[in-house]
């Protein structure tokens, strides 16, 4: 028992610190474009976890060309394009309906995993994920007008974030196949490495030295982009799968609603951007919908968690 109110606290602590990228990133936003952004998250990333991937080195000799083409997909989508389209969403919407709304990424995981790791349905499936769409609709639009100019920029917002679940999602599956034959430790090092390359390539085609330039010379910037890339996104991420194994995952799923509700909350507060009642009731409805998702998939036989992005 004590041990599960232990592993209760870490993932706590995890949507916490995730919900806290909002104080850094917002700002970081109006300075620098989103793609330097993303490409400085990877270069620390890469940086902090070496050590790792230097440690598991030997299975470099292990890979094949299907392995290739999956790393491909890890780094520069899951890993590179999710967190552009994520931060990308930042600019047309509430930050915080962007985290509501990735909550959609069990759904997109769990049809891909039908296609490609060959996973079966349970039947409330298809109850439960219809609405979850239909909430995540009205946690995106609420009641606006769909033929005004808010609703087009809501519009483009909602289309980055859920690009974003789609490359988190599609993540999952690539990376549970790359698990069946190489270390954890391993994959992740080589999707922050192949993000890194990826994003420093398009960085350096699109913006030029500036990308490297403009934040060197802000150690303000860089001490953004720090906490950024290794509490948010290392410490945090350590944290989650500390706890995952200290508690079931039915209740796992639960306490991951605190990274958006800490989230919206922040938003609300700090950034004077709340919800309405119908983007709130909206929410307990997707909230409700992904949790009856997750929990009814993880009774399946031979089911696994998905760990988000």
């Amino acid at each position: 028992m004590k041990s599960a109110w232990i592993g209760a606290i870490f993932l706590a602590l995890c949507g916490i610190l995730r919900s806290t990228d909002l104080f850094f990133r917002i700002p970081v936003l109006e300075a620098l474009p989103v793609l330097v952004i993303v490409m400085w998250e990877h270069m620390i990333n890469t940086v902090a976890i070496l050590p790792v991937g230097f440690k598991y080195r030997l299975d470099y000799r292990k890979i094949a060309r299907l392995d290739v083409l999956l790393f491909m997909l890890v780094g520069w989508g899951a890993s590179a394009m999710g967190i552009l389209c994520f931060t990308q969403a930042f600019k047309f919407m509430n930050p915080a309906l962007v985290i509501l709304l990735q909550k959609l990424q069990p759904v997109i995981t769990i049809l891909l995993g039908v296609v490609f790791l060959k996973e079966s349905l349970s039947r409330r499936f298809f109850l439960w994920a219809p609405l979850a769409i239909v909430a995540s609709y009205f946690v995106s639009f609420s009641l606006t007008n769909p033929f005004s100019g808010e609703w087009k920029q809501i519009a483009m917002g909602t289309g980055f974030t859920l690009l974003a679940a789609l490359f988190w999602g599609s993540g999952t599956v690539w990376g549970k196949l790359l698990l069946r034959k190489f270390d954890a430790n391993f994959v992740l090092a080589n999707r922050f490495l192949m993000g890194m390359v990826f994003t420093v390539v398009l960085a350096v085609t699109f913006v030029g030295g500036n990308a490297f330039s403009d934040v060197v010379s802000r150690p303000d910037l860089l001490g953004r982009l720090l906490y950024m890339a290794l509490v948010p996104g290392l410490v945090a991420t350590g944290f989650f799968y500390w706890g995952l194994h200290k508690v079931d995952a039915s209740i796992a799923s639960i306490l991951e609603l605190i990274f958006p509700l800490s989230s919206v909350v922040i938003m609300w507060v700090f950034f004077h951007q709340p919800l309405d009642i119908v983007q709130i009731a909206a929410a307990v409805v997707l909230f409700v919908s992904i949790i009856a998702i997750t929990r009814d998939q993880g009774k399946k036989p031979g089911s696994e968690s998905t760990a988000g992005d």
